[in-house]
């Protein structure tokens, strides 16, 4: 599975990239601030994006996306998710919620499931 991490500042990034690996070392991880990608991002074609609300990120870029999670700075360390479709926020996420997130998107992908 292909995971695009944008999130700021850049040690969170790491942090998310490095528990990542640490639970899922066989993913493709590419990390990056949005503005820095410069089309990378399209041709990764990730299967899950974790970003910041306020990147300015392309919207075209996440249609084709199964599952994004976009931290809410506004609001804490909240969250709102887009899961094949169906969107939800999540109070205070945590690594737990990250990697139950990650196991419903690989699910998704290896059932074949059509993009909701």
């Amino acid at each position: 599975m292909r995971v695009l991490i944008t999130v700021k500042p850049r040690m969170y990034r790491e942090s998310l990239a490095l528990a990542l690996h640490k639970h899922r070392p066989n993913f493709e991880v590419m990390l990056g601030p949005t503005a820095s990608l410069d089309g990378q991002a399209k041709r990764f074609q990730p299967h899950l994006l974790i970003r910041n609300d306020t990147d300015g990120v392309d919207m075209d870029l996440m249609k084709g996306i199964r599952c994004w999670i976009e931290i809410l700075y506004s609001d804490g360390m909240d969250a709102r998710v887009s899961l094949d479709g169906e969107v939800w926020n999540i109070e205070d996420i945590s690594t737990e919620n990250l990697m139950e997130l990650v196991d419903r998107t690989e699910k998704l992908m290896l059932e074949g499931m059509p993009f909701g």
